[in-house]
């Protein structure tokens, strides 16, 4: 063969292959559509063609992209067995973050790993020592790239303008790794652009937002307005029990109890279920919701709105505590810059922001307990109490906590297990689920923590009502889930998958109090009830989620569960005219986000 026409035939070769060989490492060769593969194809050649065309070679560019994209498919190989969740484009922001917990999870290198890593640099080698050139001539280039740019819009246009709608070719971020199997990684990640800039709602216009943001909700004046309010955002906090009712029989037993203390509280407290927007990762988009009052629903999904949509004097909880008198503190056991916090809290409005230094700052004298190396439950409570203890008498404080304890990976060494998974759907299986037994005993050690904070608050002297709820359920074992729900993940209809976003809440107060029967709610409206628990007038975003709270149990991203257990999925009908209260509250939150 010639050597001009054995480099053309490299060059049909190498991008085929390096497809083939990154859905092997990611897991999904065996479930993309036929659809999506030659779409991938198109795609990949594509992109081999632009690095050709700008370097004039494939000497050097092509055994780099190689590489590259070897690495990324193993990247989201990680991220998805540790997580649930591929790796999404607005994930690039938060790859700091992501550093500073990742040695808790464990990399296993995989023959497959090893062997795809090898084919590419061998292909790299052959392409590096018999190259394809493009020769000399400007003009040449210029034409060719004119042409390429043509092409790539075309594809462009014919996937996002036809295919995608005709052959509903989507990334839901609510769950992206069902597309991510279906369609392939580059083809989900092209796809996923389709969400940065989020539609307005029907009808939208500035007027009725305007007139929107008027809306009023007062406080009661017979409730005790409490001196402190601690809200404490706890991290994979979450009662994996609820799985025992969605299918019949389907659930899991332990050998141990893990939530008894959270169980037993019956007097001075409400309690149910909150619908997060995250599972098994994105913490701050739950904090957001609680925060802002605003719904992950109606950002670009997938997106982490402290990096992305947070504006100097934006409102939120603690400003409106702040309006009130109470100085505001926010707390959290880590680095600050993660999901860019140090920046969303001083535009959230909190005075101070106490995160990892200073928590150092005291290690020799708090004797801080470090499990798995985050700080534990119990050390971080007794940072919260410490602030109390130091205030001046009678100085109202509203302080923001977020913890560390059971953040994922759960399969460090060090910490072993005291509970543990015996059986699961009537099966015996102690040992099959180390993360699970792991994550369970750390929810008993959160169940114990939540028992001393309460018993030393008990006895302190100023009115104090606690908030305590989890971020997200954790990313333990795939099929620990898959057997509770009895099918695969990716099978799993939206009305039941919406559960996997339930977490517990408690309000909590040290006086007495008439109790108002809230039940299950979105995030977003628990700083709304937060407001009125505490005998505080409500306006705008936080009054409309008071009432849609009335109605509804959960506005989400997946759907809309009404509390008479109706539910409607999907993002269509939540933002059609047959919500209309709902609908409101989307036209003021994109007018207060987006609006002028």
């Amino acid at each position: 063969m010639k050597n001009r026409e054995y480099s053309r035939f490299l060059y049909w070769l190498v991008p085929a292959c390096m497809f083939f060989l990154a859905e092997t490492v990611t897991g999904n060769l065996r479930s993309i559509t036929p659809l999506s593969v030659a779409l991938n194809l198109l795609l990949y050649g594509l992109l081999y063609l632009g690095v050709f065309i700008l370097t004039g070679t494939t000497k050097y560019g092509w055994p780099i992209l190689n590489l590259l994209l070897c690495a990324l498919a193993a990247g989201e190989y990680f991220v998805i067995s540790f997580r649930e969740r591929p790796i999404m484009i607005w994930d690039v922001l938060a790859l700091r973050t992501a550093m500073t917990v990742s040695t808790n999870y464990r990399f296993v290198i995989t023959p497959r790993l090893v062997l795809t890593f090898l084919a590419a640099a061998l292909m790299g080698a052959i392409v590096f020592f018999r190259p394809l050139a493009w020769g000399k001539g400007l003009l040449r280039r210029t034409t060719a790239g004119t042409a390429w740019l043509a092409g790539c819009l075309v594809y462009g246009g014919a996937l996002f303008g036809w295919l995608a709608p005709t052959f509903g070719l989507d990334v839901p971020m609510w769950d992206p790794i069902v597309s991510f199997e279906k369609e392939g990684y580059l083809l989900s990640t092209l796809l996923s652009f389709r969400s940065v800039i989020p539609p307005k709602p029907s009808g939208y216009s500035e007027e009725e937002a305007v007139q929107l943001a008027g809306a009023q909700s007062d406080g009661d004046p017979e409730k005790i307005r409490p001196i402190n309010v601690i809200c404490i955002m706890n991290e994979s906090f979450s009662d994996l029990r609820l799985y025992s009712g969605l299918n019949g029989d389907r659930s899991f037993e332990t050998d141990q109890t893990f939530l008894d203390f959270f169980d037993s509280l019956t007097e001075n407290v409400q309690k149910g279920n909150l619908y997060v927007p995250v599972f098994g990762a994105m913490t701050a988009n739950s904090e957001y919701e609680f925060l802002t009052g605003n719904s992950c629903a109606y950002v670009p999904q997938g997106s982490i709105p402290f990096q992305f949509y947070m504006k100097a004097g934006d409102d939120s909880l603690a400003r409106r505590f702040q309006a009130e008198g109470y100085r505001t503190v926010a707390m959290h056991p880590y680095p600050g810059y993660n999901w860019n916090r140090t920046v969303a809290y001083e535009n959230l409005g909190f005075d101070t922001f106490l995160d990892g230094g200073y928590y150092d700052g005291l290690e020799e004298e708090m004797e801080w307990e470090r499990p798995r190396g985050y700080m534990s439950d119990r050390s971080d409570y007794d940072g919260i109490l410490r602030q109390l203890r130091e205030k001046e008498p009678g100085e109202k404080l509203f302080l923001f906590n977020v913890t560390m304890q059971n953040h994922g990976g759960y399969e460090v060494e060090g910490l072993e297990a005291t509970v543990h998974v015996t059986r699961v759907n009537g099966a015996e299986c102690t040992g099959e689920y180390p993360k699970a037994d792991q994550y369970l005993t750390l929810m008993r050690m959160s169940d114990e923590a939540l028992s001393y904070l309460l018993g030393e608050l008990e006895k302190f002297g100023e009115p104090t009502m606690v908030v305590l709820f989890g971020d997200h359920q954790p990313s333990v074992e795939t099929p620990f889930f898959e057997n509770l729900y009895g099918m695969r993940w990716s099978e799993v209809p939206d009305h039941l998958k919406i559960n996997s976003f339930r977490t517990p809440y408690l309000i909590w107060t040290n006086y007495d109090r008439k109790i108002s029967e809230t039940g299950d709610m979105s995030a977003f409206m628990l700083g709304g009830q937060v407001l009125k628990e505490a005998g505080m007038d409500a306006d705008g975003l936080f009054a409309v989620s008071q009432e849609l709270g009335e109605r509804y149990s959960a506005v989400h991203a997946m759907g809309v569960l009404e509390k008479d257990g109706t539910f409607s999925g999907s993002r269509e009908e939540i933002s059609s005219d047959s919500f209309p209260d709902i609908r409101r509250f989307h036209v003021l939150q994109y007018y207060e986000i987006f609006g002028e």
